[in-house]
Parts: C-alpha cells; structure tokens; sequence
C-alpha cells in the first residue's frame, strides 16, 4: 500500500512545478525579476492573458511558452515583475 501511495505523490508532482526559479540553458529566471529580462531569457511569449483583480481592472499579464512535447511555462508578470513561475507537462 506504501508503495502506491508513493507512486501518486511522485505522478503528481511531475504534472506541474511552481517554483520560485526556472533555469534556462545557464541563466536562471526567478520570481521578483523585472518582464524584460523574462522576454530577455524566455523570448516572445506564445499566448498572452491579461489578469483582473475581482474588480475588473487591470492586474497583469500571464505568459505562456510552449516547449516540444506539451512542456509549458507560466510566466505571471504584475506591475513589470515576475510574481510567478508554473513549469509544466501535459
């Protein structure tokens, strides 16, 4: 029973990562970085989403970046800095 608990926890956690840091190549992005280094690193985003607070108005954008094979990453940008980091597989 231990062992397929195990097995979950592992399945699950390879479907998505939040982290505070993404590397790429030998340069690292990290969550408090401004939106130009992100485009800097991470190039032209593939799909832009602009992100209201409960109000309606403007809160910022999440970029998304799609790598081969279904492999995403969300780029959370509010007030020109990056407040979140999702690497993801489908």
């Amino acid at each position: 029973m231990r062992r397929y608990l195990v097995v979950a926890l592992l399945l699950c956690s390879l479907s998505a990562q939040a982290a505070d840091t993404l590397r790429i190549g030998s340069k690292v992005l990290t969550v408090g970085d401004s939106a130009v280094r992100a485009i800097d690193l991470l190039g032209k985003p593939d799909f832009k989403e602009p992100l209201e607070d409960e109000y309606g108005a403007y809160r910022g954008e999440r970029w998304q970046y799609q790598a081969d094979k279904g492999h995403i990453t969300t780029v959370t940008i509010v007030q020109g800095k990056v407040s979140e980091i999702v690497d993801s597989s489908r």
